[in-house]
């Protein structure tokens, strides 16, 4: 199930490694505010911290990732202040620390897809223009490429 994409075209980035400077430059390939999916079964206490301050109800339903152990799950209305305060504490972390998966979406549709957050390749929705990537994964010393559902 959580290989299934959540959208069929779009963006294929790799090469992102830390989450304390994907974070810090999230806004720049974003529009805000912008609902962010947090999953993880390793998540740091402050970083948890942060994200249960900030939860919301979710507006999409996506699928967790992850059977055993049960994972801690946050959805989160994210404002350039919370996106702020994130990279600095996940800067202070071991990735899997921050989230095992990572998602990001609208009211009416899912932005970005990242099962195995950190390892696997980024997915990014078509509605996302080039020319924000493009200066988004310079900044992170990442590459892109199209991407389209199989």
């Amino acid at each position: 199930m959580a290989s299934r994409p959540l959208f069929v075209s779009g963006w294929q980035v790799e090469g992102i490694k830390s989450a304390g400077k994907f974070f810090s430059v999230l806004t720049e390939v974003l529009p805000l505010p912008v609902y962010l999916y947090f999953e993880g079964d390793t998540i740091a206490a402050d970083v948890r911290s942060l994200l249960a301050s900030s939860a919301v109800v979710p507006v999409h339903e996506i699928l967790r990732a992850t059977i055993w152990p049960k994972p801690s799950i946050f959805h989160v209305l994210a404002t350039k202040q919370f996106i702020h305060e994130l990279a600095v504490v996940a800067a202070k972390h071991a990735e899997p620390e921050v989230c095992d998966h990572f998602h990001a979406y609208s009211d009416s549709r899912v932005l970005m897809q990242w099962y195995d957050a950190f390892s696997d390749p980024l997915l990014i929705d078509e509605s996302i223009i080039e020319a924000s990537l493009h200066s988004f994964c310079k900044k992170l010393g990442a590459q892109y490429s199209p991407w389209h559902a199989t």
